[in-house]
């Protein structure tokens, strides 16, 4: 892994550095840092920013995240997206967010390097169990649960999608229904790329490009 050390964007204090050790966040008086086998979790915000934003190219190396890549390379004009990620370990929490320039390419490599861990985390518990919980969202073959709602049957299950909002939102839509099933800004979700190519592999519709691709703005 090439080393990163991210600066502010602002006049604030402080450095993020990714590195073959983990991620650490140096502050004026602290400092925090989480090795990688210490990340148990991870939550990812986006929201929609201002066309000073530099990201969206550099998000496109996310290919866990085959979806949020998407959600980006579906916008043009003076659209941009900010990111942020919030990583948790075993004693620390490390946030990285926009007011770090880089902070897209950093979420890149962090994802890439945790996502294959997490991804067999949650499949082993998934064998297991029978079940895939991410948060409020609990997936099994039969069917996806949402929080304390009753359970929605598979043959109800429309999709599991990322939809456009500012923060993006993940979604879950009932057959025949105009309303979600459940929804929840996407920084609630637990191991998003994992949720997502877990509901991909039990054979529920998992959207976002197609959703993303018609906002377009010429």
């Amino acid at each position: 892994m090439v080393p990163l050390e991210l600066r502010r964007a602002d006049l604030g204090f402080g450095r993020v550095v990714v590195d073959d050790r983990g991620v650490t966040r140096r502050g004026l008086w602290s400092t925090r840092s989480i090795a990688w086998d210490e990340i148990i979790d991870y939550r990812l915000t986006i929201e929609m920013g201002s066309p000073r934003f530099e990201g969206r190219d550099l998000v496109e190396s996310l290919n866990p995240l085959v979806p949020v890549s998407d959600v980006v390379k579906g916008y043009r004009g003076d659209h941009r997206f900010r990111f942020g990620i919030r990583i948790v370990g075993n004693a620390q929490v490390v946030a990285v967010n926009r007011r770090f320039l880089g902070v897209a390419l950093a979420i890149a490599q962090i994802v890439r390097r945790i996502h294959p861990r997490l991804v067999h985390h949650a499949r082993a518990a998934f064998e297991r169990t029978g079940v895939g919980q991410f948060g409020r969202l609990a997936l099994a073959d039969h069917e996806i649960r949402w929080g304390d709602k009753p359970p929605l049957p598979r043959a109800e299950v429309e999709s599991v999608e990322l939809f456009n909002s500012s923060p993006v939102q993940l979604r879950v839509m009932a057959r025949h229904k105009a309303w979600p099933y459940g929804k929840v800004a996407l920084a609630e979700i637990p191991n998003i790329a994992a949720a997502l190519e877990l509901a991909e592999a039990l054979g529920y519709q998992v959207r976002g490009r197609g959703l993303f691709a018609q906002l377009a703005i010429a």
